[in-house]
This record gives structure tokens, sequence and C-alpha cells, in this order.
């Protein structure tokens, strides 16, 4: 029987901390039939303003640059604490960086450590984008850098200092911190919606089957992928998360 809604266009995260969320929407026996796309951050955030997608997991900062968004309730991707993949590197201690270096991919992680710099750590770095040739920045001294997904598990021996930005955030607002949001471009169907959640659920409550059909040695040596998942990350988007939502916007308006 054809199914009461069209076929939404989803752009969901290449990265491991999506894994849950993608397992479910190619596996839940009730899944949605979807189009769906593995991109970076800024790309789903880029599709969902150019139309390219219908549905996306939208870093949290990009929401005000959509002409139109909802989000979608049930799940997000978020942290209560340390999240280990979206970090800041440094050469010296918080207080004396001097430079900090942006990711391309992540608007949402840019601006979390442009407030944590002014508000929390209470210093006044240049900032620069980081370049594609980044293999000098651990030698640079008195610079950070921001780096997040995947790519943060690799860089954990390069630097001395680690600063896991949704640990800083806990501590600064005693807040969880949401990174993105599931949200949609246009109305999108209420029973679409019912069973996109039952897929993603499905996907949450297989973790351990998630982890195990990733086939990525170098990933499966820099971190237990399936710990990660169960106890760096946090999906319910509950009432927490979206005061964290709201505090974080409100922030980003004096930056």
């Amino acid at each position: 029987m054809e199914q009461p809604y069209p076929i939404y266009r989803v752009s969901a995260v290449s990265y491991a901390n999506t894994l849950p969320f993608v397992f479910g929407l190619r596996n839940a026996p009730e899944r949605p039939e979807i189009d769906l796309s593995l991109d970076t951050p800024a790309e789903c955030a880029m599709r969902l303003k150019n139309k390219k997608a219908d549905i996306g997991l939208v870093p949290v900062a990009a929401l005000p640059t959509l002409e139109y968004y909802e989000i979608i309730p049930g799940y997000c991707l978020g942290a209560n604490g340390p999240v280990r993949s979206v970090m800041l590197f440094s050469t010296v201690p918080a207080e004396r960086i001097r430079k900090i270096y942006l990711d391309p991919q992540s608007r949402t992680s840019n601006n979390l450590v442009r407030l944590l710099a002014r508000d929390f750590w209470h210093i006044s770095p240049f900032w620069e984008m980081a370049p594609d040739d980044d293999n000098h920045l651990s030698a640079e001294e008195g610079a950070a850098r921001v780096l997040i997904g995947d790519r943060a598990f690799y860089a954990e021996s390069s630097y001395p200092w680690h600063y896991d930005l949704a640990a800083v955030w806990k501590e600064f607002s005693s807040l969880p911190f949401v990174f993105a949001v599931w949200a949609a471009n246009t109305p999108v169907a209420p029973l679409f919606v019912q069973k996109f959640n039952s897929a993603l659920r499905y996907g949450i409550l297989h973790i351990p089957e998630a982890a195990a059909s990733v086939h990525d040695p170098k990933l499966h040596a820099a971190i237990n992928l399936k710990n990660y998942l169960i106890s760096n990350l946090s999906y319910p988007l509950d009432n927490a998360k979206m005061a964290a939502i709201k505090m974080f916007l409100d922030m980003l308006r004096s930056l």
C-alpha cells in the first residue's frame, strides 16, 4: 500500500555520533521510506537551507539561518557531560590561548567555543578558520583548535591540553548541551514523524548492534565505540535540552 506522505529527503551526519540514528533509519522494521544522505553538519544545514533536503540533523546554531523550520520533537544529538567528539585541543592552558582555529565543519561548536572563551575562560583570542593543511597546528605556541566528530578521537595524542566543550558548557551553565536537532523546512506529516521517531528509537535501543556494524579499524582502535555511544551521548530531546537550546541561541545574539 502506498504510504500517505511523500518520500522525504533526509540529511544525517556522517560521524560516529549519529550511528544509532542511521542504523535505525536503515534497519528498523517500521522505518519510513526516505531518501537518506550522509553529510557533515555544515552540509546538513546547507542542504536544508537550499531546499535540497526536507529534513536534516541540523546544528543548533544554524537554525536561525533557515527561512522556516520546525523542530521534530523526540530526539537530538546532545550530551549531559563529556562528549569526547567536540573538543578544543590546545598547546597551552586555556587562560594562555592567543589564537583559536575554528572547525569549518561545525557552526555550533565554533560558536560554543566563542561563548566559552568570552564568558567562561575570559580570554579574547584571535580567531581563524583552520586551513586544509593543518598538520602544523599542534606545534604553534599559544594556539588551540576546535575539532569535531571522529577526527577529534585521532588528535588526542597531538596536544597536551584537551577541553571537552560539552563538559565545559555543563560546568558553565549546569545544563546539557544540544549540538543538533532534527528539523524540517516544511510541515511534516504526523504519521511520518511517528514512524521516523520509531526508527530513531530502534537505533538507540540497538547501539551494540549498530557499533558492531562499523568496519573501521582506525575508529575502533581510537575509541570503544559502543561505550562512547552509550555513555557520552544523550539522544532524548527533553525539557532540560530545550532549555539549553534556548539559552545557547539567546547567548549567540550577543556575539
